[in-house]
């Protein structure tokens, strides 16, 4: 059994899951509010991480925790 994922209208793709277990795993947001709001929300994180990175208020392994946490923010917000 497979679930037809639509890519655009009238273009779709056999995908071998079933809708819940697709829906969950890819978890799409529909509301085109929501999504502009996260993705500006993901353009600020990634402006705030450059001029803190730029000022140099983090130095050696900080540097990386700090860009691991950005990473997961913006990967949060785009999910």
């Amino acid at each position: 059994q497979f679930y037809r994922f639509v890519i655009f209208p009238g273009r779709w793709i056999k995908v071998w899951y079933d809708r819940l277990t697709l829906l969950a795993l890819l978890d799409r947001t529909e509301d085109i509010k929501e999504n502009v709001f996260a993705v500006i929300l993901v353009v600020l994180v990634s402006l705030l991480g450059f001029l803190t990175l730029n000022q140099g208020f983090c130095k050696d392994i900080w540097v990386l925790l700090f860009c691991l946490v950005m990473a997961s923010c913006q990967y949060s917000l785009l999910k």
